[in-house]
């Protein structure tokens, strides 16, 4: 599987969306994987490791975080799952209930050009309940938009 280097903007209920983050993207028949690393929220603490892990017969998406907090949360559309989020105040067992998955889908890539540069643009989509024991689930709507070079547009 050939890492193919790429650009990643994830836009969330939960964060701030819109800044680009270099990372790398791979596909095959099997599986579709997008890694990225971003600074950490708080100054000071480092960065954190992202993965996407799309098992393309399975439709399940597994995404982890490595950093001060780690996750490690895996989603199916129409099912609940289980995840576990590892911080400095302990670990939390999670559950969540994914209600839209959409990895990657060729009609939702477009081009794109930025600086002289063409990008083929790929975006993936997860929206899900996040559920913590005697609390009301947490509705995230994630996208995930990876852009990848193209060819030099000439000047």
């Amino acid at each position: 599987m050939e890492k193919t280097p790429c650009q990643v903007r994830i836009d969330s209920a939960f964060a701030e969306g819109g800044k680009r983050f270099p990372g790398t993207f791979e596909a095959t028949e099997e599986r579709i994987r997008v890694s990225w690393i971003q600074e950490e929220e708080e100054k000071g603490q480092g960065e954190s490791h992202f993965l996407l892990n799309y098992r393309v017969k399975e439709k399940t998406l597994h995404m982890s975080r490595k950093g001060s907090a780690e996750t490690d949360m895996a989603f199916q559309e129409g099912q609940k799952t289980e995840g576990i989020m590892r911080t400095s105040h302990g670990d939390f067992d999670l559950l969540m209930e994914t209600f839209r998955l959409s990895f990657f889908p060729e009609e939702e890539e477009r081009e794109v050009e930025e600086d002289g540069q063409i990008y083929l643009v790929k975006k993936a989509f997860l929206e899900y309940d996040l559920c913590f024991p005697q609390q009301d689930p947490m509705r995230n709507n994630m996208i995930f938009e990876v852009r990848l070079a193209k060819i030099e547009k000439n000047v």
